[in-house]
């Protein structure tokens, strides 16, 4: 994940734990503010996959932050009547929880060309250690 995207699950975590903390105001306004930083983290996701040599997974990634987007402003909107009267929806909680699944998802499918490229590093290894145990003469085993 960028520093860009840090942000928004940063906020949406804070969301959680004020929740937790019976922080209804505080809580609706962390998503409010998570809504600009979703919006800058989708729009450079939506740059990345227009350059020309684009990965292929930044595509996904950038759709996941419209899910991000949706989560969010659902869970605002259900908050933003009861605020005064400090109750949380259980909805609310649950969108922003959701939210946090997104960009778990986002996390995983975002660091994917990393695993890919340690799995095919260490193929080669093991492929390099058997082509030299082969390559050895019979008195070296």
């Amino acid at each position: 994940m960028t520093r860009r995207e840090l942000l928004p699950v940063a906020l949406v975590l804070l969301v959680t734990v004020t929740d937790a903390a019976g922080g209804a105001t505080l809580s609706f306004y962390l998503l409010l503010a998570a809504v600009p930083a979703i919006v800058v983290a989708g729009l450079a996701a939506l740059e990345e996959v227009l350059q020309p040599g684009a990965l292929s997974h930044r595509r996904a990634v950038g759709m996941l932050h419209v899910v991000t987007l949706m989560l969010v402003l659902v869970s605002a909107a259900l908050r933003a009547p009861l605020r005064t009267e400090g109750a949380i929806p259980r909805a609310a909680v649950s969108a922003a929880i959701a939210c946090l699944v997104v960009f778990a998802i986002q996390a995983l499918i975002g660091s994917l060309p990393a695993i890919r490229r340690t799995l095919a590093r260490q193929r080669l290894r093991v492929a390099t250690v058997g082509l030299h145990e082969s390559l050895a003469e019979p008195g070296d085993r």
